[in-house]
């Protein structure tokens, strides 16, 4: 599950310069080679791909129920691949407009938040439960 692509010329084209990694759907790329990359990045992006892969199946389930009790194009399972996306938008809007905690949004959202916590942790994702970031939500 854990796919990272180093030294990735879709990294380097797409990233700010101040920016070494991304998760784009269940994979990682990085700007870094193997032996310069940080583990706590990766794992932190490992995590991200992970979230992806739960939100992405989740929703898939159930657009699928739907389109079998609703009878709803198919083309609605496509969906399912950006619902992680679409829901971190809204939550960091949403956070950003509360503004709860006086900090930055970005880093209230609780992918980010787990991401953090498992960055320091190389068995976090052995270890953890799935769907572990909607615990966020309680704090």
């Amino acid at each position: 599950m854990k796919k990272v692509f180093y030294d990735s010329w879709l990294a380097k084209a797409i990233l700010f310069p101040s920016y070494s990694t991304i998760t784009l759907f269940a994979w990682v790329f990085t700007k870094w080679s193997k032996t310069e990359a940080r583990q706590s990045t990766i794992n932190h992006e490992c995590v991200h791909a992970r979230q992806w892969i739960e939100l992405t199946v989740a929703s898939g389930l159930l657009l699928w129920a739907g389109e079998l009790i609703f009878g709803y194009s198919a083309w609605w399972l496509a969906l399912s691949a950006v619902i992680f996306y679409l829901w971190y938008v809204l939550e960091w809007c949403i956070r950003l407009i509360s503004n709860i905690c006086k900090r930055d949004a970005y880093h209230m959202v609780s992918f980010e938040r787990e991401a953090r916590l498992a960055e320091r942790d190389n068995n976090y994702l052995e270890n953890s439960h799935y769907f572990a970031w909607l615990k966020f939500y309680k704090k």
